[in-house]
């Protein structure tokens, strides 16, 4: 009977010198200097709300790969290629069939060919002409006259007709403070200033509130709303405010916010049900409302191409919570180039701006383009939508931009149709 002998090498464990925690080290600096570096780029841009889901991703992305493989060699690559390749996928692209007016989409594909469409998704346009044999021509691509989009800041210029009618009635003042109709504001620096410093975007106020920017922070990179505060906090970020830029021109929503809320306690309504009874049924504007308590649209999108659900502003809705349809802003730029509209003085520029060629009246801007032409008009922008309003008052003519992406390219598009809208 044979007798097996078994042999047990035991080998000495290698200690964990410094080498092996400097790796470790190492890797988990790049793992979390890789996005961070992503988010404060978009942050330093001016591009957070847009693309910094990018960052968010590659962060998941980095740390899933490096828990599984532990080779940081491979994870980067690796994540850099997902992350590319989820961000190539879905930027958003103008692919949807185009109906309407044969004119207007023929000067549609010269501003696609001339890259005007470029991160553009679903768009509905329409040119308008006083003196022509068709006054509205309507056009879209995935997109119709009837198709309801946010509006954006859009709501600041037609908040700026509406509170020039209330002028007219007698029940507001453009240089009286506004604590005279919003008397929380007073004792403030904030309640201090007048409406025609708030219209004008004098009043020293900042773009947004401080409350509004916190849930920023964690709301844009998800294209969560931030913007639903109600009235108390917005009286509460305005009063916050030093007025360090007062006299100067700089763009506040925080600012045109109070002063569509001061004309609305000033009318003793509040401000949809204000804006429905001078504006939106006097010129029919039967798909035109101030979005609420409940969405009135689909999500729209980032121009990164991230889903971003529609934004109910609450006590912001003056600074940007329209919905509209190019078919009902047409019937707006028509009563505003024959003078029917209510409030048409608020196109009437009475203050320089940063630009040079820019003047603002109440919340509409006159811009002189090269060519000599004076156009007026409004932009407007939400985290899924834009939109450009744009009036030529001497030659008689429109141009309206809707899309559902929050594409600021819009503007130079809805340029571009307006100077040729012949």
């Amino acid at each position: 009977m044979s007798t097996v002998n078994h042999r047990f090498t035991i080998r000495p464990t290698r200690p964990r010198g410094s080498r092996f925690w400097f790796r470790r080290v190492a890797s988990a600096v790049v793992l979390v200097l890789v996005p961070v570096a992503m988010l404060f780029q978009s942050l330093r841009s001016g591009h957070y709300a847009d693309d910094s889901w990018a960052g968010m991703l590659m962060a998941a992305v980095l740390i899933v790969l490096f828990v599984t493989t532990r080779r940081l060699a491979l994870t980067l690559p690796v994540a850099a290629l997902v992350v590319g390749l989820t961000v190539w996928a879905v930027t958003p692209s103008a692919v949807g069939s185009p109906t309407g007016d044969s004119v207007v989409l023929a000067k549609i594909d010269q501003a696609r060919e001339s890259g005007l469409l470029t991160r553009q998704r679903d768009i509905a346009v329409v040119l308008l002409s006083l003196h022509s044999g068709v006054t509205a021509r309507f056009a879209g691509v995935g997109a119709s006259d009837t198709s309801p989009m946010e509006i954006g800041s859009l709501t600041k210029a037609m908040t700026g007709l509406v509170i020039a009618d209330s002028v007219g009635r007698g029940e507001i003042r453009m240089d009286t403070p506004i604590s005279t109709y919003l008397p929380h504001m007073a004792g403030s620096p904030a309640g201090t200033v007048t409406m025609h410093e708030l219209v004008t975007h004098t009043a020293g106020y900042a773009a947004f509130g401080p409350a509004a920017l916190r849930r920023a922070t964690w709301s844009a990179p998800f294209g969560r709303n931030f913007l639903d505060g109600d009235l108390g906090e917005l009286y509460g970020d305005a009063r916050q405010g030093t007025l360090e830029t007062r006299g100067n021109y700089s763009y506040s929503t925080l600012g045109a916010a109070i002063a569509g809320q001061a004309v609305a306690a000033a009318a003793g309504m509040t401000y949809p049900d204000l804006m429905q009874a001078r504006l939106f049924g006097p010129l029919g504007m039967t798909h035109t409302f101030i979005q609420g308590a409940h969405a009135l649209v689909p999500g729209g999108w980032s121009k990164s191409g991230l889903p971003v659900r529609p934004w109910l502003l609450g006590a912001y809705a003056p600074g940007g919570g329209g919905v509209s349809t190019t078919r009902d802003l047409a019937k707006l730029a028509t009563a505003l180039l024959d003078g029917s509209a209510p409030g048409v003085s608020a196109l009437d520029p009475t203050t320089p701006t940063t630009q040079a060629d820019t003047r603002v009246g109440a919340f509409w801007h006159t811009s002189t383009l090269q060519s000599g032409t004076n156009i007026t008009w409004h932009g407007g922008q939400t985290g899924g939508y834009t939109t450009y309003f744009g009036l030529d008052r001497t030659a008689g003519t429109a141009a309206i931009v809707l899309s559902d992406v929050a594409n600021p390219a819009t503007d130079a598009l809805g340029v571009a149709l307006l100077t040729n809208s012949d």
